[in-house]
């Protein structure tokens, strides 16, 4: 399992940023203060500084998490807090939503952020309490040094059996006007790279990940990040709550990747008879490989190193 490289314990609050919870590094806070003993910016301000708070050294700048992270305004929570950290700048504030106390972190609880989720801001994730959070150095936003370093995931590769290697797998595609007679339309995933399908439990949002990223969550030793294929292609995202993760392994043998599929995968055994398709694809076609049609469907064949690689690679 990939760790922060950490040479003691960190101290981490937990808080929330529109309605997401995420743990904050406490290590460059020096203070926190009440969100109402804050000056605010007059008007719409220069958001993301939404006003300043007075210090012994001066009148600190305030920042909004939120719109740190690319949030657009909205007026703060009641009960919202001032974190006060030091930064290369000097003192400033970031302001945040019910936060709670801070409590101790072993090194053992960090794990690296997955690289297809593409958060610029959160570069790990911490286990606490049982569950998972972003994490996310608040001075590291206001142009400080991130205080540890992240080392990359584990390689990993999935052993297919001869059989699996004889075997696509079909991702049902719902679309949301289908006329009668319309031949129903599958992604196909060759067996041999489906480690498992697992229920979308403990699913993690990460605030200012891209849209087709729908978070992380933990698998087995690992923490893997989560693409929801439809919204990946193009299409109407589709909801957790009626959903799998696809646990894949990336071509290479990079870290596995979860994709949230519909419910209703089945196993296509090969090979089977199959045609060029003439239909246009409903998405992004860009994003397809082929089309065929196979049997009752027509089958989108994707590029797996681009559907897995970290946004922009």
């Amino acid at each position: 399992m990939a760790q922060v490289a950490t040479a003691k314990q960190a101290r981490v609050s937990q808080c929330r940023v529109r309605d997401v919870p995420v743990a904050l590094d406490l290590g460059a806070v020096r203070g926190v203060e009440r969100a109402d003993r804050m000056a605010a910016a007059p008007g719409d301000g220069d958001w993301p500084q939404v006003g300043s708070l007075p210090t012994r050294g001066g009148d600190a700048p305030v920042f909004s998490l939120a719109g740190l992270l690319g949030f657009p305004p909205i007026a703060a929570a009641d009960g919202a807090h001032v974190l006060l950290c030091e930064t290369p700048h000097g003192t400033a504030g970031v302001l945040v939503d019910q936060t709670a106390q801070g409590a101790a972190v072993g090194p053992e609880g960090f794990l690296a952020m997955p690289a297809v989720v593409g958060s610029p801001h959160f570069p790990a994730v911490v286990r606490t309490g049982g569950s998972l959070l972003p994490f996310l150095d608040p001075a590291a936003l206001l142009g400080g040094a991130p205080p540890c370093e992240f080392p990359a995931n584990v390689p990993w590769r999935v052993t297919a059996s001869e059989a699996a290697q004889r075997r696509l797998v079909l991702v049902p595609v719902p679309m949301p006007a289908r006329m009668p007679g319309d031949r129903e339309w599958a992604v196909g995933l060759p067996a041999a790279t489906v480690a498992e399908l697992v229920e979308p439990e403990r699913l993690v949002a990460v605030p200012g990940a891209p849209p087709h990223v729908a978070g992380v969550t933990a698998w087995r030793d690992r923490v893997v990040g989560v693409v929801n294929l439809a919204a990946w292609l193009g299409l109407p995202p589709t909801a957790p709550g009626r959903a799998l993760v696809a646990v894949v392994a990336a071509p290479g043998g990079r870290e596995p990747v979860g994709l949230l599929v519909p419910r209703g995968v089945r196993v296509l055994k090969l090979p089977v008879p199959n045609v060029a398709s003439q239909r246009t694809f409903p998405g992004l076609a860009d994003r397809v490989v082929s089309l065929v049609e196979a049997g009752d469907h027509t089958i989108a064949l994707v590029d797996l190193a681009e559907l897995t690689a970290a946004p922009g690679a």
